[in-house]
């Protein structure tokens, strides 16, 4: 194998394919990428058996053939080279990166050793608008569960059936759910489970703005084809719980409350909250909301009040600061609507400028320190 690309290009690839490279693992061959040098195109691959990456780049190949080579090492030793043309090419068990004015030199794996990836079918893609597709994955993988005992929460949950699909995403404490105009994938297919891992990266890797995505369903696995770089990732096992049951569609109380003022105030207060549960106390009452927090721990308290529109009856919450901070940052409006109906049920938040039923987040309260 032996081909030449810009210092630059190879660096700008390998930082991609080094999202999925496991740090550590128990079997050392996930730390490795395969790299494969075909007709005048080189592929850059890895894998940590959940999701795998392929990237593509036009390359100028002298000869075909294939390697795998320890990830990490090779991005380092590439990252610290000044920009020029480097050649690569193997020579029994090593492979040599020549510069201009030096080479290395690092033992290779053989290709077979390294997992069996994921075959792409482009015959079964349906492409869907990037803009839409990644607002919903931006707006709910925050509220993904890291709770390994149910796994369902370990993924979002998208739903593409009938005229609108949607993204939902709870740990049993928040819950995110934003939904959109489906054309292309309506009654298509069943309810997926995604790890959020792998939409995370989809925003990263998108560069242009109104790219398509090419999906791609598979029995138990999904695949994004995003041009020069393809992304598949196993499908969490289901059944998703009924989120629909635990959204109140019957709370009588609601504060509108400028959403910058109000996450300033709360990230200011719980600076002096219970270092465990973060605990802020929202005290609502005529057009007020007062923020409170005590930790006899260091001897602190915090207090502030801020204006709001509010005409209903007093009512006093705690919540986890971390938990309305997080939802905020989410939200795009100047102010926020929050609808409440007690101190022990879950609250809505949403956007003063787009529906509800577009985007709306919930945060369960905690219950308030004597």
């Amino acid at each position: 194998m032996k081909f030449t690309l810009p210092k630059s290009r190879l660096g700008a690839h390998l930082q991609s394919i080094l999202q999925v490279v496991p740090s550590k693992s128990t079997l050392p061959i996930l730390t490795n990428i395969l790299i494969e040098a075909l007709e005048s195109k080189l592929k850059i691959s890895a894998t940590d058996l959940d999701i795998s990456i392929t990237v593509s780049m036009d390359c100028k190949v002298t000869k075909k053939g294939s390697v795998v080579l320890p990830a990490r090492m090779l991005s380092d030793i590439i990252r610290e080279l000044p920009e020029s043309e480097i050649t690569v090419e193997t020579s029994a068990q090593r492979v040599e990166l020549k510069v201009p004015n030096g080479s290395y030199k690092i033992a290779a794996v053989p290709p077979e050793d390294f997992p069996k990836l994921p075959s792409v079918n482009t015959k079964k893609e349906i492409s869907i608008n990037s803009p839409d597709f990644i607002a919903m994955v931006q707006k709910t993988t925050f509220a993904c569960s890291s709770d390994e005992t149910r796994p369902a929460l370990n993924g979002v949950l998208w739903q593409t059936n009938g005229d609108r699909m949607q993204m939902v995403a709870t740990d049993g404490h928040r819950l995110a759910k934003m939904s959109t105009e489906n054309k292309k994938l309506k009654g298509m297919f069943e309810d997926v489970i995604i790890p959020p891992k792998v939409l995370d990266l989809i925003p990263k890797l998108i560069k242009e703005e109104n790219k398509e995505i090419g999906i791609i369903f598979g029995e138990n696995n999904i695949i994004f084809n995003l041009g020069d770089t393809i992304l598949s990732s196993r499908l969490l096992e289901g059944p998703y719980p009924n989120f629909e049951q635990v959204i109140p569609t019957d709370n009588d109380k609601k504060m509108v409350i400028s959403r910058n003022e109000l996450a300033s105030s709360v990230r200011r207060v719980s600076i002096l909250s219970n270092i465990l549960t973060h605990q802020v106390k929202f005290s609502i009452g005529k057009n007020s909301l007062t923020l409170s927090t005590t930790n006899p721990d260091v001897g602190g308290e915090g207090i502030e009040t801020l204006e709001c529109e509010y005409d209903g009856e007093t009512i006093e919450l705690g919540y986890n600061a971390n938990y309305i901070v997080e939802v905020l940052n989410k939200i795009d409006s100047d102010e926020v609507v929050f609808e409440l109906s007690s101190s022990v049920s879950a609250g809505l938040v949403y956007n003063t400028d787009i529906s509800k039923d577009d985007y709306l987040c919930l945060v369960m309260p905690l219950r308030l320190a004597e």
